[in-house]
Order: structure tokens, then C-alpha cells, then sequence
């Protein structure tokens, strides 16, 4: 049902950790990489509250960030010793993240919290989430380098998730939205599990033709339409293009 493509599922449990062998980096790389995201994030960011999380790389190599409210920040080559939350991955993804190859929330990307992804975020033992603090909004501001963002869209930068390639866009309260590509032979939603959300979608096909199955009937879907999609009616679509079908999805409204 696309509600859990990009919303990396964060809750009061541990999520999986990815076990990927990555090409190894040394320690200043990993530094000047974490030193780049959090220097563009306070530069970027008003209202600075004191942060710390932590990076665990490759299994067994742990960092932890500090950002505080007058701007400064600290990195250490060592495990949070306060329980808070850290991002687990390998290093080829984080060069990868910082290099443009692939956005952290593509990384991240996930149809259900117990599904593997390249990154993820866990929880140390002790600690919980604040009300106040959005960890989504964190996660696409903090990896994301200066104040614009230029996205790019295609197979070669994206995921499957749901059954198709898939790249989040802008995840913000009561907003999820993200690019989607399916070729011939792919469905997305095809898992009854998938096919529904508690919220309005709305779907815009922007290249190819492709199907959809809305509440049960068949549609045809193609470049220049789009379908608003009520909360909890169910959706699946397919091509049997061989072009394919690209779309953008938007989820809006209380509880995306």
C-alpha cells in the first residue's frame, strides 16, 4: 500500500540491521563525509536544538555526531555513550549517499519494518523517541547537502520497493510522495497486504502507459492522467509496455 516505501517504519523497537559487505574506508574519509552532512545541516537549519546520534559502519565501526544549538558540532570515531538513535550501513552506501549515487531515503526505503535496506535507523536500549522531534524531516534535511536538493530520477538511482523502482521525494507530516518505474513483468502492490491506505493518494503518470486496478476495476494509466485515490480503497499497477510506466505517487492528509 506505498504508506511504508520511505517512512523507514521508525518506532519504539529495534529495526534490522543491513549485513552488506561494503568496500572499506578509511576513518578521515568516514569523518569528512559525516563532517560534510552535519556542517550543510547546521548551516541550513533554524532553530538548533542539541542533537546527538550516532553512524554505525560496516558492523562494527561506531561514530558519534553532536550538534549543538549555538551552531558547533562534534564527531568521534566511538559508540554514543548516551542512548539515542544511530543510522546502520556500510561504507560503499554512505560514499555512495555522498557522492549523489543514491539518496539516504532511497537507501532507506522500505515496504514493511521488518523488510532489510541498505541504511536503516535503530534505536539504543533506553531510548525513545521525543513528540517534538521528526526524525523524517531530520533524515531529509541532515543528508541532504546545502538548501536545494536536485533529485535524480531513474532505475539507475533507485530501489525496488513495493515491486517497482522507487526513489522518495518529500516525506514531511501528513505529506509522503515519491517516483515510481515499473517495466513489464513488474507490479506494484501485487502482496493484498500493499493495496491500501489510510489516507488519500493520488497517483500521476508522467511516461508511458501502464494499468490500474482501483477498487477493484481496471484502468487504463498513461502519461498525462492522473487518478485520486480515496483512503482505503485498493490500488495495483502494472505495464505490459515494454517502455514501461513512470508515475509520481502523493499520500496526504492525517497519518501519512
Amino acid at each position: 500500500m506505498l504508506r511504508g516505501h520511505a517512512v523507514f517504519t521508525v518506532m519504539a523497537v529495534l529495526l534490522c540491521t543491513w549485513s552488506g559487505q561494503g568496500q572499506e574506508m578509511d576513518t578521515m574519509s568516514v569523518r569528512e563525509i559525516l563532517k560534510t552532512f552535519t556542517q550543510s545541516y547546521v548551516e541550513k537549519t533554524h532553530g538548533l536544538k542539541e542533537t546527538s546520534f550516532g553512524f554505525l559502519i560496516d558492523e562494527d565501526e561506531w561514530w558519534t555526531v553532536s550538534i549543538h544549538s549555538d551552531r558547533s558540532f562534534q564527531i568521534y570515531p566511538e559508540k554514543p555513550t548516551v542512548p539515542t538513535f544511530y543510522f546502520t550501513t556500510n561504507s560503499a552506501i554512505l560514499k555512495d549517499i555522498a557522492d549523489g549515487t543514491m539518496r539516504a531515503p532511497t537507501a532507506m526505503a522500505k515496504a514493511r519494518a521488518s523488510d532489510r535496506a541498505p541504511m536503516d535507523v535503530a534505536l539504543m536500549e533506553g531510548y525513545e523517541l521525543s513528540e517534538t522531534f521528526d526524525i523524517l524531516e531530520f533524515i531529509f534535511r541532515y543528508f541532504s547537502v546545502g538548501r536545494i536538493e536536485k533529485i535524480m530520477l531513474g532505475a539507475e538511482f533507485a530501489r525496488i520497493v513495493h515491486g517497482g523502482y522507487a526513489i522518495p521525494l518529500v516525506y514531511a507530516k501528513g505529506l509522503r510522495s515519491a517516483w515510481y518505474h515499473i517495466e513489464k513483468g513488474m507490479i506494484i502492490n501485487e502482496d493484498p497486504q500493499d493495496q491500501t491506505n489510510p489516507f488519500p493518494t493520488l497517483v500521476v503518470a508522467i511516461k508511458g502507459t501502464g494499468y490500474a486496478k482501483i477498487g477493484g476495476q481496471d484502468f487504463l494509466f498513461s502519461e498525462g492522467e492522473a487518478y485520486y485515490i480515496p483512503e482505503n480503497v485498493t490500488h495495483v499497477f502494472w505495464t505490459e509496455n515494454d517502455e514501461g510506466l513512470e508515475f509520481i505517487i502523493i499520500m496526504y492528509g492525517e497519518g501519512a
